[in-house]
């Protein structure tokens, strides 16, 4: 049983307990928020099940050493102002009727939720992928990928090791460029990325997009779009493309293909949308549940044309601060405004002193690209402390004083 158990008449007559579902993106930025404008008058509890916030963006350079886990990994506990209880915790079961929600450290209760439980690699039922293709999501799994690099690159001259990216959105991009790369200076790879639809999935002008593809193919990385995935086997992918079915060799198999909610959702007396998201209404709430707000990869919310929302960093923040202004309004016994998504543009790292970048209709391509991509990871880091070290570090790779790409420098 965990002490906040306790109804909220016992907790020194505040008025309303707020609990927040996860720590990503959307649960840390709105925690922090509401607790600071509803200071003294509500009490705010965040729960995850891991004590620390993941900056999802730079995960692939973990993976590459331009950073260490520390840099994308900060403690929780750290980032949360005073006014926020942070409870270490898995949670299992969520009951909107009673106000209730089971941990694997004990029940606690609630008068509003936020759901930001985020959400996990969808796999889209192909036989064989969730066995043998590596995940690219958590901290563990950037380890563990490169970890699995290092291991074969480094076992001894040979032939050229085959990655396969599964997946042409913004991760397997950047991903893709970073590990050619990266694995150019250990030994030799030969990399593909295969996409099932006849574009790249990045929400950019379609003029960088094609300028994308062209520094893709330009690093030899082979590009194949329109090419669905049937299988994935322990040393090969089944694909077609054409009509024609293929095995395209590979040492290892990289997922990126895209996400959906967290499971944990489906067992909720709600309707869900799209990859297993819950359905809001335009104040982030549920519709049977107006006390409750969703919200991050776990929520589906239609924008101002009816288009449902991407699973992204940046949807993720506003939304937070959206939930944040809705919970002062029911705390308050107004009615919450309506959620406007305001889109800012979109950064896509291409490497070293490489990237696209497009912001309120300006394209930018090449080294400008990578200097706004960079401003704008710096940015959404959450302290001060994060960005001088992801900027120092980000300072020494650009001048060759990175760290070397070697099997003793290992995660």
């Amino acid at each position: 049983m965990i002490a906040l158990e306790a109804s909220v008449e016992d907790h020194g007559g505040v008025a309303a307990q707020v609990l927040v579902l996860g720590g990503g993106f959307g649960g840390l930025f709105s925690a922090v928020a509401v607790s600071r404008w509803l200071r003294g008058r509500a009490r705010v509890v965040l729960v995850d099940r891991n004590d620390f916030f993941l900056f999802t963006p730079l995960l692939y350079d973990v993976v590459t050493g331009r950073l260490r886990p520390h840099h994308v990994a900060r403690p929780l506990r750290r980032l949360l102002s005073r006014s926020v209880e942070f409870v270490q915790a898995g949670v299992e079961e969520v009951d909107l009727y009673q106000h209730r929600v089971r941990t694997d450290r004990g029940p606690l209760s609630y008068d509003f939720l936020v759901l930001a439980l985020g959400s996990v690699p969808n796999f889209y039922g192909v036989p064989g992928a969730e066995e043998h293709a590596l995940r690219f999501k958590w901290l563990p799994d950037a380890l563990r990928l490169r970890q699995c690099v290092l291991d074969r690159v480094t076992r001894g001259p040979g032939e050229a090791v085959r990655v396969v990216v599964v997946g042409a959105g913004c991760t397997g991009v950047e991903l893709s460029v970073g590990l050619h790369d990266w694995v150019r200076r250990l030994g030799r790879a030969r990399l593909s990325v295969l996409e099932a639809m006849p574009q790249l999935l990045c929400p950019m002008d379609p003029r960088l997009m094609r300028a994308t593809v062209r520094a893709l193919r330009s690093r030899d990385i082979e590009v194949r779009l329109g090419t669905v995935v049937e299988e994935v086997r322990a040393e090969a992918v089944v694909v077609r493309s054409g009509g024609a079915r293929e095995l395209v060799p590979a040492d290892l198999v990289v997922w990126t293909a895209g996400v959906q909610a967290n499971p944990l959702v489906r067992q909720l007396p709600v309707e869900l949308g799209p990859g297993g998201r819950v359905l809001v209404t335009s104040t982030l709430q549920l519709p049977s549940f107006p006390e409750v707000l969703s919200l991050g990869d776990v929520a589906a919310c239609p924008d101002q044309a009816g288009v449902y929302l991407p699973a992204t960093a940046q949807v993720a923040v506003q939304q937070a601060a959206a939930a944040a202004r809705a919970l002062v309004a029911l705390v308050e016994g107004r009615t919450p405004q309506a959620f406007r998504y305001r889109r800012k543009g979109e950064v896509l790292g291409l490497g070293r002193m490489g990237a696209v970048a497009e912001a309120f209709g300006v394209r930018l391509v090449g080294l400008p690209a990578w200097l706004v991509a960079s401003l704008v990871h710096l940015v959404r880091l959450p302290d001060w402390g994060d960005r001088a070290a992801v900027a120092w570090e980000w300072a020494k790779d650009a001048v060759g004083l990175g760290r070397p790409a070697s099997r003793e420098d290992e995660p």
